[in-house]
């Protein structure tokens, strides 16, 4: 038996013929609040629907020139079979391929007989995804044979018993035909992508400075290192490899020199005590040590006392020379 349900909270339209369905469309409508009253009726767009009761619980009926209403008689099935078994009781009345075709059926009474509507699927298709693009939740796509005696009439007049009758269980709406539903977080979602790809852009730019920063850094260093050092065929990493550089030359000539030069120069400050806090100029190279003294006077010269000096630095292992013409005095270790 089939079980009407009332309406309530729920927006009932009589829609045109389906090829002449558009979004300027002049549609009857009627209201039904919680209660399952009619609080309003009449006849607006399809736009104007949907900004008058967005999101609004809707079913539809179709007109009647669209849909083809018929009762057939099944024996008693197992529920999985039932479906196929309408469909076979249906596929001799019927001259189109049943693929084509949007397929409603009630349940199936005491007697056997199963109430039972069809219509070419693809303007039924159209006609859902026009409703739900203007945010009416449309449920139902109802036949109008099954609302009322009056078959062959559309759904207009607003005096018309079937706008009040209730919903039949069962209608066009198949599942294969339902519109995807827009969300409403689906803006929130562009924006977030929109922001997310701006800032991805900006951090690509980013990195694409901080790149060309590091290949300009890299390319000063090749440069510097090739100038540094001539001999290197070529510049792969030019931190290890300057450092490996400078190892070779403090190897090759640094390491000796700064040995000796150290206790060169302390054994020259013992040599040469009167020195201190006069050194105009010092030099170190080939293993000698050259002081150039500030002209103080005679007694920055110490003329009488050069070869008492002589003696002294060549106690401590020293070979002293002055030069008759300056204050420069040349300190180099004494041959054995």
């Amino acid at each position: 038996m089939d079980k009407r349900k009332p309406l309530k909270n729920t927006l009932r339209i009589a829609l045109p013929a389906l090829a002449e369905f558009g979004g300027d469309s002049p549609l009857p409508y009627a209201w039904f609040d919680r209660r399952g009253r009619c609080a309003r009726q009449g006849e607006l767009t399809l736009h104007a629907l949907g900004h008058a009761y967005p999101q609004a619980a809707c079913e539809a009926v179709l007109h009647p020139a669209d849909v083809i209403a018929t009762t057939v008689q099944i024996p008693a099935v197992a529920r999985a079979r039932y479906a196929a078994a309408v469909q076979g009781a249906l596929e001799p009345l019927v001259l189109s391929d049943m693929d084509a075709l949007a397929i409603g059926h009630g349940p199936r009474a005491a007697d056997g007989s199963v109430p039972l509507a069809w219509a070419a699927r693809e303007p039924v298709r159209r006609a859902w995804s026009l409703l739900n693009a203007q945010g009416l939740r449309a449920h139902a796509l109802i036949a109008p044979q099954t609302l009322g005696p009056d078959t062959s009439a559309p759904l207009r007049d607003p005096a018309d018993p079937r706008w009040n009758a209730p919903s039949p269980s069962w209608s066009l709406a198949m599942s294969q035909l339902a519109p995807a539903r827009a969300s409403r977080w689906r803006p929130a979602w562009r924006w977030g992508a929109a922001a997310a790809a701006v800032w991805i852009g900006g951090l690509n730019l980013y990195a694409s400075q901080l790149r060309a920063e590091a290949d300009a850094l890299r390319d000063g260093m090749h440069r510097q290192v090739l100038a540094a050092f001539p001999g290197l065929p070529v510049v792969l990493d030019p931190a290890r490899q300057a450092q490996q550089g400078l190892d070779a030359l403090q190897s090759n000539r640094g390491a000796a020199s700064a040995g000796d030069f150290l206790p060169l120069a302390r054994a020259a400050a013992q040599a040469l005590p009167f020195a201190a806090d006069k050194v105009a100029r010092l030099t170190y190279a080939d293993q000698a040590l050259t002081l150039q003294l500030a002209d103080a006077g005679e007694q920055s010269q110490r003329v009488a006392e050069t070869p008492a000096l002589i003696q002294q630095a060549a106690a401590l292992g020293l070979k002293l020379e002055r030069a008759d013409t300056d204050h420069t005095w040349r300190i180099v270790r004494a041959q054995p």
